[in-house]
C-alpha cells in the first residue's frame, strides 16, 4: 500500500505507516533475518497495536513483513534460551502480541508474502482476515522441534475445521498458497495480494465506522468463551516442553543446520 507515511520513533522492528482515511499498516521489519519473531519485535508489536488503540481516527490496519517472509516464525536463537525457567515468559510474549491483534477495536488484514510459519501463522490467524501471494508458504512445524503448537494454534480447527488442522498440527507439513486457500486458512491468493487488501480496506473504509468497531467487538466477544481457555492450556504445555531436553537438543539441531526428521529423538 503505497504512498503511507513511515514513522518508526523508538521502534527497531516495526515500521508503521499511516495510509489515507485511517488505514495504517504495521510492518514487520527485520527483513535479513526473514522477521524472526524474537522478544524484542514481538514486544514491539504489541506496544505498537496497543498504542494504536487510542487512535479514534484509525479505521483498519494491515499487517505485513518486510522483505521476501511474512514471518519465518520463532527466532531460533531466542529458543535456544529457553529452559523451564523462561519458557513461559517467551510463550506469554508470543500470546501478547497475538492477543493485541485479536483485540485491535478496527479489523486487522493479513497481507502475506513468503513464508509464514509457526508463531507467524498464528499472528497471521489472530488477523480478520488474510490474502496471501502465490509464492507464500504455510507450516507449524513446533512439533519436529519437540514442542506442540499452542496459544493461538487453537484458532486453526475454527479457520480449517479439526481434520485439516490435526493434519498440520500433527505432521508438520508446509501449504502451498492454494492448498492453504482451499482449506480456509487463507480467504485469498493473488499474485500481489495488496491488490486484494486495498479492496477489502476500501470496502472497509466505505462502512460506518462505528458499525466496524461494533462489528469487530461482537465477532471477538463470539470467539472468546472457548478459545481463551484453549490458550492458557496451550501455555502450560508450552512450558512442560522444557521440562525434558527434548527440544532444546532438537532445536541445537536445527540451529546447526541438521535433520530432525531422523528415528531419533
Amino acid at each position: 500500500m503505497p504512498g503511507g507515511v513511515h514513522t518508526k520513533h523508538v521502534r527497531r522492528f516495526i515500521d508503521l505507516q499511516r495510509q489515507a482515511r485511517g488505514c495504517i499498516e504495521v510492518v514487520l521489519d527485520q527483513p535479513d533475518k526473514l522477521n524472526a519473531l524474537s522478544l524484542t519485535l514481538l514486544g514491539e508489536l504489541t506496544d505498537t497495536l496497543n498504542s494504536l488503540g487510542d487512535d479514534d481516527d484509525m479505521r483498519c490496519v494491515v499487517l505485513s513483513g518486510a522483505g521476501r517472509a511474512f514471518s519465518a516464525g520463532a527466532d531460533l536463537a531466542d529458543l535456544r534460551r529457553l529452559d523451564s525457567s523462561n519458557a513461559e515468559l517467551f510463550i506469554r510474549c508470543l500470546h501478547s502480541a497475538c492477543l493485541a491483534v485479536r483485540d485491535c477495536p478496527v479489523p486487522v488484514m493479513a497481507r502475506i508474502d513468503g513464508p509464514c510459519l509457526g508463531g507467524a501463522l498464528e499472528l497471521a490467524a489472530s488477523c480478520d482476515m488474510r490474502a496471501a501471494s502465490e509464492r507464500s508458504t504455510f507450516a507449524m512445524p513446533e512439533v519436529r522441534l519437540g514442542i506442540p503448537s499452542v496459544i493461538e494454534a487453537a484458532l486453526l480447527p475454527r479457520l480449517m475445521g479439526w481434520g485439516r488442522a490435526a493434519e498440520m498440527l500433527f505432521t508438520g507439513r508446509t501449504l502451498t498458497a492454494s492448498e492453504a486457500h482451499a482449506a480456509g486458512l487463507v480467504e485469498a491468493v493473488a499474485e500481489d495480494p495488496a491488490d486484494v487488501v486495498a479492496k477489502w480496506a476500501g470496502d472497509i473504509l466505505d462502512a460506518g465506522p462505528r458499525a466496524i468497531r461494533a462489528q469487530k467487538e461482537l465477532m471477538r466477544a463470539w470467539e472468546r468463551t472457548h478459545v481463551d481457555d484453549a490458550i492458557e492450556a496451550g501455555v502450560e504445555a508450552f512450558c512442560s516442553s522444557w521440562e525434558s531436553d527434548e527440544a532444546p537438543r532438537r532445536i541445537a539441531r536445527i540451529v546447526a543446520g541438521r535433520s530432525v526428521s531422523d528415528r531419533s529423538t
